[in-house]
């Protein structure tokens, strides 16, 4: 967030609006009123029901700040809405070399592999502390990525390696009393680790979007995910290997500090689980304070090599001609 503040709204009935002289007003159900500066301002976090105005959204937006609407609950089809900041024109000659990179198969399938090898740096990473005989299955897999044909190939690479991940993951849980986890479940989450792996690796998302917009790309363009309607796809490319390193922070909130007890989820017929207010009273101040830079290390590592390589491309482009 490079040092700027965020704002969590998470009371029922409140209302953003633009303020004078660059603020935002929060104005809460009863009419009490408190004014955040923009200048200082990084992100806009929303839970449930807050009215936001037309002009804070045009304000926000123009000076960068990223809004993530989160539902209260995590029902089936419920996704979080975001809102970012506007595209710098100076950089549209990049955003073009990004559109050609992903139209060419050979440019396109080197870049996924960025992202599926740092990705899969990051899981052997947590099996050398949890499972140090899984280590070498990851080492293996990246070798096999660099000889696959396609994305797709990639892909499932990508997914066998995750569902080895999530199974050292669970024997990691399984010594504990308090949390379980047995598989990945989302939209919605079945358990309270889910829950807040989900809600981690939104938040991650967002900050991956402000990273994308800041270097002037476009973040509906990936290169591992492909383009989707509604979708951040080069957002998506850049959190995967933050999403180990969120498992693991994410694991110490909930067993080593016992930040966040069980009493602080709740259960809906469906089976869906979220984080009450009480618990996310205490999440985001742990996140702001250490979570985000968890994510924000390895997204930011792979956009430094995405971008040298997309700047390659451009370079070499100019020396042809």
């Amino acid at each position: 967030m490079n040092g700027k503040m965020a704002l969590v709204v998470d009371k029922t009935g409140a209302t953003l609006e633009k303020g004078t002289h660059d603020t935002v007003v929060l104005i809460h159900a009863d009419g009490r009123r408190e004014r955040v500066g923009l200048r200082a301002l990084g992100s806009v976090v929303i839970h449930g029901d807050v009215k936001l105005s037309t002009g804070l959204l045009q304000t926000i937006s123009a000076h960068g700040v990223t809004l993530t609407v989160l539902p209260l609950r995590c029902h089936q089809g419920h996704t979080p809405v975001m809102g970012f900041g506007q595209l710098p024109v100076r950089h549209a000659t990049l955003r073009h070399q990004q559109h050609l990179a992903y139209a060419d198969a050979y440019r396109r399938i080197n870049l996924a592999r960025r992202v599926i090898w740092a990705k899969l740096e990051s899981m052997a990473k947590f099996a050398r502390q949890y499972a140090p005989d899984h280590v070498n299955g990851y080492y293996q897999t990246i070798h096999a990525a660099a000889s696959a044909s396609d994305v797709a190939s990639l892909m499932g690479l990508e997914g066998a390696a995750t569902l080895q991940h999530f199974k050292v993951l669970a024997a990691v849980y399984e010594n504990s009393d308090t949390f379980r986890f047995d598989k990945r479940s989302r939209q919605p989450p079945k358990d309270e680790v889910n829950a807040l792996m989900s809600l981690a690796y939104t938040l991650a998302q967002s900050l991956a979007t402000q990273l994308v917009l800041q270097a002037g790309l476009d973040v509906q363009v990936g290169f591992l995910h492909g383009i989707h309607r509604d979708r951040q796809s080069l957002a998506l490319d850049l959190i995967e290997p933050a999403r180990a390193e969120l498992d693991e922070w994410v694991k110490k909130l909930l067993i080593e500090q016992q930040t966040i007890k069980p009493a602080m989820f709740s259960h809906s017929a469906d089976g869906s689980v979220w984080l009450t207010k009480e618990g996310r009273g205490l999440f985001y101040p742990d996140w702001y304070r250490e979570g985000y830079r968890v994510a924000l290390h390895p997204m930011r590592m792979l956009l430094a090599n995405m971008l040298s390589d997309l700047r390659h491309y451009r370079s070499s482009e100019t020396i042809v001609s």
